[in-house]
């Protein structure tokens, strides 16, 4: 049995979004997955790394099978941000957080070892 397992480091700049969807699309089409999920997989994506932007530091995006789904992770630095950033982060976040488990309810937020998490899973047919 296979266990696959798909890694993407990003500059924390907003131009590499597109990178970070393209990412995520290229692994959902690996599982076969429709079209429309794709699309709100994308969206999710995104908005989990504007969430890690205001950090400052390289972004990772993480895509692993888990059982009959594949667990997506954002993950950022902790901290480290100037005050105008944590005040836009503090703003912008919950929205964007909502967003995410709008369309992928078992969303998950944590730190660890200092870096900030965001982790939901993609159901597989």
């Amino acid at each position: 049995m296979s266990h696959d397992v798909f890694d993407l480091l990003l500059p924390a700049a907003a131009q590499h979004l597109g990178t970070a969807r393209s990412f995520a699309a290229a692994v959902a089409r690996h599982y076969d997955v429709a079209g429309e999920t794709v699309e709100d997989l994308k969206i999710a994506i995104s908005e989990a790394c504007v969430n890690a932007l205001v950090a400052g530091s390289p972004i990772r995006v993480r895509a692993e099978e888990v059982g009959n789904a594949v667990s997506f992770a954002v993950e950022a630095p902790e901290g480290g941000e100037t005050d105008e950033q944590r005040e836009l982060d503090d703003i912008g976040a919950p929205a964007r957080l909502e967003l995410i488990r709008s369309l992928f309810p078992d969303t998950s937020v944590r730190t660890e070892e200092g870096r900030r998490l965001i982790r939901f899973l993609l159901p597989l047919a």
